[in-house]
Order: C-alpha cells, then structure tokens, then sequence
C-alpha cells in the first residue's frame, strides 16, 4: 500500500494490525517459545520499516511541493503588484 501511495488504505491496515501483533504477543505460544518465531518478526520488523522508509519519502515530496507552491503564489503576487494593467 506504501509502494502505491494508497495512505488512507494503509491507515486503515494500521489500525487492523495492531490488535493482531498484540495477539501475536500475548499468545501463550509465542510467550513459551519467541525464538519460533524469528524469521517471521524478522519480516514484519522489515516491512514496517520499508513502510516507513516510504511514509518519510513521500512526506518530503509533499513538503517540497508545499515549499513550490508558496514560492508560486509569491511569485504571483509579486507580479499582480508590479503589473502595469
């Protein structure tokens, strides 16, 4: 979802997996034997980070345009100001 921007669809997968790591945790089986479960913590721990790798990426875009768009209307009002119409 990161991959394709899809931000509010991500948001809503957030607020679903929460509760389903916190069940991951306070499973009884994963308490006995956490080391079982590695190379799956692994993956999630990896996503995540991809995801907010992407999240951080596409935060900067959106300030940078922010910036752009400031600097256009700037430029616009500098014009209407020193327009001889």
């Amino acid at each position: 979802m990161a991959q394709d921007s899809a931000w509010s669809d991500m948001e809503q997968a957030d607020r679903q997996r929460r509760p389903f790591l916190e069940s991951i945790f306070n499973d009884r089986e994963f308490k006995l034997k956490p080391g079982d479960y590695e190379p799956q913590m692994r993956q999630i721990v990896a996503l995540n980070e991809q995801a907010l790798a992407l999240c951080a990426e596409a935060r900067g875009e959106l300030s940078k345009q922010g910036r752009n768009l400031k600097l256009g209307r700037q430029a616009l009002s500098a014009y209407k100001n020193n327009s001889f119409d």
